[in-house]
């Protein structure tokens, strides 16, 4: 059995806050939960973030494993829209041509890693907000004072969840794509 189990506690001390720091820290703590109790509003802090799962490390895929090469000649104005594709897409000249052949072939986009990352962080971070939503969800079926409504809350969630799954699919099928195109 731990200490926790016990019932035992042990403190914990902030040192280097000003003066001025602790009473803004207060004025929070009196706005969120009624007390002006920086320790409360510590612990608070400390307990949700506790509760978030560490974020998930960005999805890397390996490069496709080509066998044949294949060399085009394009003219100058041809070669500078496709550097100019590769830099926006955060890759090699090689591979924004092979993204737009695979796309032409299985008519559907095919995203870069840059597009896959900041999918997978766009996605992160609406998880994370619904996470806030429901703390304070949970605060108002507490009876504690916020400033939304449980309705407006509940629309956000659905809203955020409906996001998450969509982008979700989006990630799932562009994975399963990069897999059979190899």
């Amino acid at each position: 059995m731990n200490d926790a189990e016990n019932g035992k506690h042990h403190p914990v001390r902030v040192f280097g806050l000003s003066e001025s720091e602790l009473s803004r820290l207060r004025k929070i703590a009196a706005d969120r939960y009624g007390k002006n109790s920086v320790s409360l509003l510590l612990k608070k802090t400390a307990q949700s973030l506790l509760e978030q799962p560490p974020e998930p490390e960005p999805v890397s895929l390996p490069p496709p494993s080509c066998r044949k090469r294949i060399t085009v000649r394009l003219p100058d104005k041809d070669r500078a829209y496709l550097e100019e594709t590769a830099k926006r897409r955060g890759g090699t000249v090689n591979d924004a041509v092979r993204d737009m052949v695979r796309e032409h072939i299985s008519r559907h986009p095919v995203l870069s890693g840059i597009e896959v990352d900041e999918l997978h962080h766009s996605n992160y971070q609406l998880l994370s907000i619904g996470r806030n939503l429901n703390q304070i969800a949970h605060r108002l079926n507490a009876g504690e004072p916020a400033s939304l409504t449980s309705q407006h809350i509940a629309d956000l969630r659905e809203i955020i969840l409906r996001h998450i799954e969509r982008v979700g699919r989006v990630l799932h099928t562009q994975r399963r794509r990069q897999k059979g195109k190899e």
